[in-house]
């Protein structure tokens, strides 16, 4: 299996910033190409995160970060250049990257417990719906607090699609001659999930397991289309190790295809595929969050973002929310 070792891209001078990015995108504002990302969590007890801005090509001198109305779990580019869509506690809000203003939520979802937040979210083809879960901050496997959730734009209205979830994660969707697939990942289970999505009747029916992970390091977190009928997952390592790990899997054979290496960062969080004038490269998000100290002097790259070529000659295209 190809491994490629990927290079750290942006560092951090500051360990809030390293705590939890994940859910990388590509995007335009001000007539530049940026990339954006969530830190979940600034801190083991914050109850807030932040939104991250990097141009590339520049010094960095423009890159920017903007606080949040609580804990972000995932950042999806507008139509309308500089707009975005952050589900944020347990709330679809709006914000301009420009300004950094918010608008009043659009929705919320109707769970009270104080445990559970939205977590990680992806557009529907078409950009007139999403897909986000949420997650249990304590993570308890037992108590299945987590929901998987539909919001459609039209009606502005959010749904629950399943429930007992623990962590819901990455998300990829394919069409094929039997309809819409949604591939899910609620990462306790280590395994990626098909569901069947009719976004008209507002239901998921299950569909079996694609990727069963268990055999692999690690918890699966993150995945990205490639386009090809295969998908990139990023692996949170608790344990320590040399590095972390993202790798690249058949679905239709659940094959393991190629992995890329992140050193001295073993808690990767998220995958990206962005093509830019020089290929395709693959942008990886890690995490400090919960590293002992002694671990964490071990791991000088943890909560890096890197930066990996890949042999890919395109990518999908990314979707837009359309409000």
């Amino acid at each position: 299996m190809r491994s490629t070792e990927a290079r750290v891209y942006i560092d951090f001078t500051e360990e809030p910033d390293r705590f939890l990015p994940e859910g990388p995108r590509w995007m335009t504002i001000d007539g530049r190409h940026a990339l954006v990302w969530v830190n979940n969590q600034l801190d083991v007890t914050a109850t807030r995160g932040d939104l991250h801005m990097h141009i590339p090509g520049t010094d960095g001198s423009d890159d920017s970060a903007m606080g949040c109305p609580g804990r972000p779990g995932f950042v999806l580019p507008l139509a309308d250049e500089g707009q975005a869509l952050v589900g944020v506690g347990k709330e679809l809000r709006v914000v301009d990257l420009t300004d950094g203003t918010w608008t009043e939520p659009l929705a919320s979802i109707t769970d009270d417990n104080p445990r559970t937040i939205i977590n990680d979210g992806e557009i529907v083809p078409g950009g007139k719906a999403i897909v986000f879960g949420t997650k249990d901050t304590q993570f308890d496997a037992d108590a299945k607090l987590a929901h998987l959730y539909l919001y459609t734009v039209d009606d502005n209205r959010i749904s629950v699609l399943a429930d007992k979830q623990v962590c819901s994660n990455g998300k990829v969707f394919a069409s094929y001659e039997r309809g819409l697939i949604l591939f899910d990942i609620d990462t306790p289970t280590r395994k990626v999930v098909r569901y069947r999505l009719d976004v008209a009747a507002r239901t998921v029916t299950p569909d079996g397991v694609a990727l069963d992970l268990s055999n692999q390091p690690g918890f699966p977190d993150g995945m990205c289309d490639c386009g090809d009928g295969s998908v990139i997952v990023a692996f949170y390592n608790p344990d320590f190790v040399k590095a972390g790990r993202a790798v690249r899997f058949n679905l239709a054979t659940g094959e393991a295809v190629e992995e890329w290496t992140t050193p001295g960062s073993p808690r990767v969080t998220c995958p990206l595929l962005v093509k830019r004038p020089d290929g395709v490269k693959l942008i990886l998000t890690t995490a400090t969050e919960g590293m002992p100290t002694d671990m964490r002097a071990k791991c000088p790259n943890a909560g890096c973002l890197f930066l990996a070529e890949t042999q890919f000659r395109g990518s999908p295209a990314p979707e837009v929310v359309r409000l």
